[in-house]
C-alpha cells in the first residue's frame, strides 16, 4: 500500500487567473469599455463566445475560468448571465496584475526544472563536416544539423559562433570557426 505525503509541495498550474496568462490583464486594461459595453447589451444572458468577443479574448481563457469556478454559467444553455460578467469584469480590474516575460517564460517552462539554453540544439549537435568543404552556409549547415536556418543566424548575430558575409545577405561558417565553438 502506498502512502501519500501530504507535506509534499503541489505542482501545479496557478490558481489566480492573472497568473495564468495576459487576458486577464488585457480585461482590466479595457474594463470602462466592457462595462459601457455590458450596460448598452439588451440581452440578459450571454453565449461562451459572444462574452469572449465583447471581453476581447479567446473563448479558451473564458471556459478556463469557468472551469476554475470564478465565472457561473448559470443561464439557460450554460450561457453567462450579464450581472455575473460585470462582476467578473470588476473583480479583474481591481485586482489584475500585468502579465510579464518573467510570468510567460514560467508558464512555457513550468514543467522543467531549469529553462532551456538558447542555443541547445547547437551545442548538442554531432555530425561529420563534409569533404572538401571548407565552409557552409546556413542553409547548408541547418539541414546536416536537423533545425531552421534562422536559429543558425540568430547565434551568428548574438556571437555563439563565428560567420562572415560571403555576399552583403548570405553568411557563411567556416570549419574552423564551426570547431572553435565547440
Amino acid at each position: 500500500m502506498h502512502r501519500i505525503n501530504f507535506r509534499q509541495k503541489r505542482r501545479g498550474s496557478p490558481r489566480l487567473p492573472w497568473k495564468r496568462g495576459p487576458a486577464a490583464w488585457q480585461v482590466a486594461i479595457r474594463a470602462d469599455e466592457i462595462l459601457e459595453q455590458l450596460a448598452c447589451c439588451p440581452r440578459r444572458f450571454l453565449s461562451l463566445r459572444k462574452a469572449a468577443h465583447l471581453l476581447g479574448i479567446s473563448p479558451s481563457p473564458l471556459s478556463d475560468w469557468i472551469r476554475r469556478e470564478y465565472l457561473k454559467r448559470d443561464g439557460p444553455r450554460l450561457q453567462i448571465r450579464k450581472d455575473e460578467l460585470v462582476r467578473f469584469v470588476e473583480w479583474l480590474n481591481q485586482r489584475a496584475k500585468p502579465y510579464g516575460p518573467d510570468g510567460y517564460l514560467e508558464r512555457l517552462y513550468r514543467k522543467r526544472m531549469s529553462p532551456p539554453y538558447r542555443f541547445d540544439k547547437l551545442s548538442s549537435a554531432q555530425f561529420v563536416w563534409p569533404k572538401g568543404r571548407k565552409a557552409l552556409t546556413p542553409k547548408e549547415l541547418s539541414e546536416i544539423i536537423g533545425c531552421h536556418p534562422s536559429l543558425i543566424v540568430k547565434a551568428i548575430r548574438q556571437g555563439w559562433v563565428h560567420g562572415r558575409r560571403a555576399t552583403p545577405c548570405r553568411w557563411e561558417i567556416s570549419r574552423a570557426a564551426w570547431t572553435i565553438r565547440l
